[in-house]
């Protein structure tokens, strides 16, 4: 698989306002992850200790409709669909705490991948609290930006349940 250039690095998210020697410094962190057509990369509900980049391919996230009724057949909402056009991050919650997954990510092309995985960060991290923060940073922002849009998708819904109901 290519390498990341400090180019590519540098349009990435995640790393950006990080100079091409910090980028450099956080390029032999990355671990290249291949990924078949159909396979699952996240599942929801699930511990994870990395963070992804998607380098080529293209994948969709998805969310269980249904919680709590064992009896029914769960159905998933596909809630986006991330091309490597833009070298898209999930998973940040894995280099948060372990976090338990919020989505599933599933390959619906052959996808080569890069993770970072939390060991290795908070190794990094303490020799590197400055470069850490600004990812910590961008992991927040990103979080953020996602929340504000989960928000608005949920008083979304919230309305068009208030009107079914209504009627």
């Amino acid at each position: 698989m290519t390498p990341l250039s400090m180019e590519i690095l540098g349009k990435i998210r995640l790393f950006q306002g990080l100079q091409d020697y910090q980028l450099e410094l956080i390029s032999h962190l990355l671990k290249p992850f291949s990924v078949a057509q159909g396979e699952y990369i996240l599942r929801e509900q699930t511990q994870g200790d990395q963070i992804f980049i998607l380098f080529e391919g293209k994948v969709k996230v998805t969310k269980e409709l249904i919680k709590g009724f064992d009896d029914q057949e769960a159905g998933e909402k596909m809630l986006a669909t991330l091309s490597s056009d833009s070298y898209p991050t999930f998973g940040e919650n894995g280099i948060l705490d372990k976090n338990t997954r919020s989505a599933n990510v599933i390959a619906i092309a052959p996808c080569q991948l890069y993770t970072l995985s939390q060991k290795d960060f908070d190794d990094f991290a303490v020799d590197h609290p400055s470069v850490a923060y600004t990812l910590m940073k961008n992991v927040a922002s990103i979080q953020s930006e996602r929340l504000i849009s989960t928000d608005d998708n949920l008083v979304k819904l919230a309305t068009a349940l208030f009107i079914s109901v209504s009627r």
